[in-house]
């Protein structure tokens, strides 16, 4: 009952004091701007900085993914599972070279795997160049397909929780004796699509995947 009096006793004072002011003496003035700059700074989000070369999107979490241990079937291959970890990196600063992401060491399979393939093998890079990602060739050692009238193309795949291809894209077609480097497309993220593949494809105007797989191989961190 004491705490009601007292508020009721200061309202009636206040009030009081605003009669006796007036009209002209509760006139509300604008602040100068200086106030509004020390209440911005005082309210300021305070959070710290990230740093220029601090990563601004968390690694992807693929633990399920390493403990997964079994075979691909993708397109009747056989690929063993693996972990893969992509993380942007930003700010104004960059190494020159591209930074080593992960890799990938893609192997013929002879139960599934078309026979032009079977003396060939290749080891892929993902890296991160100033935040674009690309498959490199770091080796390889790849069929010709003169006698084929067909190309060589490099594909990522996105297999489902059997191992079957739920997505897949081209990274385009490619050069045996000077294979090159192949950017990722926007908005396929590796850590998904993590099935580096090569495959025989007819210059039949068909832009599927035709089956005729020689080399395949999971990224994996580094």
């Amino acid at each position: 009952m004491a705490d009601h009096t007292s508020a009721e006793n200061f309202d009636q004072e206040l009030e009081g004091i605003l009669r006796e002011l007036g009209a002209a003496g509760t006139t509300l003035e604008t602040p100068p701007a200086a106030i509004w700059d020390r209440i911005e700074a005082a309210v300021a989000f305070d959070a710290p900085l990230q740093d220029e070369e601090a990563p601004i999107a968390p690694v992807v979490d693929l633990s399920e993914r390493r403990s997964r241990n079994k075979r691909l079937a993708v397109f009747g291959g056989a690929v063993a599972a693996a972990a893969l970890a992509v993380a942007a990196f930003a700010g104004l600063m960059r190494d020159a070279t591209p930074s080593l992401v992960a890799v990938a060491e893609l192997a013929y399979d002879a139960e599934s795997f078309d026979p032009l393939g079977a003396d060939a093998g290749a080891t892929v890079s993902l890296r991160d160049d100033d935040g674009t990602l690309e498959i490199d060739f770091d080796s390889s050692d790849l069929p010709s397909t003169a006698g084929e009238d067909a190309d060589l193309e490099l594909w990522l795949i996105e297999p489902d929780a059997d191992g079957q291809v739920a997505d897949i894209v081209s990274l385009g077609l490619i050069d045996k004796d000077n294979p090159g480097v192949f950017d990722v497309p926007e908005g396929y993220d590796p850590s998904v699509f993590y099935v580096v593949d090569i495959s025989v494809e007819p210059r039949d105007g068909d832009h599927d995947h035709s089956g005729r797989s020689i080399l395949r191989g999971a990224l994996t961190v580094t």
